[in-house]
């Protein structure tokens, strides 16, 4: 495919990496130039251009800006017909985006994650879309929601992976001060933490509270913490956060 990328930061220099190995002719524009020269001085099939460079050379196009930023560069461009628009873009709706891109086809909302350039990541998209099927559907999982709704509570709750990537940068810089070995306090942590939750079954219906189960041996040291944090409504307060996200979520 001719796939082309307006707005170049992190998250869509993961998105063009994980294709680029793929054979696809990838034009990436010069907005976040840093991102876009290291990968076109790597890759021979990612050129760089500017935004309607991008457009004139794609057939799928990503749009990676803010929804504040969005009518500002979208309407100085020119779109065909034919060409297909997949969105970045939290905080503005398919409709708007549609009516930015014409005659142009929106055909999704796509929340990708920086693991999307290895593999392996989860793919949030409203619709559905057989185009981030058929691109990222190999290597990584496409999680399609029902609803705009839906797609907003998701949003909301995959904010926990800062807060569990926090959780255990704490626990390793504890243990790193306590045995001196900050190495070998990350490695364990990180082995035991990522192996137990991977290795838990996707096919049951929580498997996390499954996982908990087999760790509640009455008075182990696992128990021990976990209800030492409940009696500080650490696991209310979390949930609480997540709601506050989702209701900013549904009145933008």
């Amino acid at each position: 495919m001719r796939l082309g990328y307006l707005g170049f930061g992190t998250i869509a220099r993961a998105c063009a990496e994980g294709l680029v190995s793929d054979g696809h002719d990838i034009v990436v524009s010069e907005r976040g130039r840093a991102n876009s020269s290291e990968l076109s001085a790597r890759f021979d099939n990612v050129t760089v251009a500017d935004n309607q460079g991008v457009l004139d050379a794609s057939d799928v196009v990503f749009v990676g800006s803010t929804a504040e930023q969005a009518e500002a560069m979208l309407s100085a461009l020119r779109f065909c017909e034919g060409q297909r628009v997949v969105s970045f873009m939290v905080g503005i709706s398919p409709e708007q985006v549609q009516a930015l891109v014409a005659p142009a086809t929106f055909e999704t909302l796509m929340i990708p994650f920086p693991s999307i350039a290895s593999g392996g990541s989860p793919v949030l998209v409203f619709p559905a879309s057989p185009t981030i099927e058929a691109l990222y559907g190999g290597s990584n999982t496409v999680i399609t929601m029902k609803s705009e709704s839906d797609f907003n509570e998701f949003l909301a709750a995959q904010a926990l992976l800062s807060v569990v990537a926090k959780s255990l940068a704490v626990g390793i810089d504890w243990l790193g001060h306590k045995t001196g070995s900050t190495h070998e306090a990350e490695k364990f942590l990180r082995l035991l933490i990522g192996g137990s939750i991977m290795a838990a079954p996707m096919e049951t219906e929580n498997a996390m509270a499954d996982l908990v189960d087999s760790l509640n041996t009455p008075g182990g040291l696992n128990q021990q913490l976990r209800e030492y944090m409940a009696d500080r409504n650490t696991y209310d307060d979390l949930v609480q956060g997540i709601e506050v996200l989702s209701a900013r979520l549904s009145e933008g």
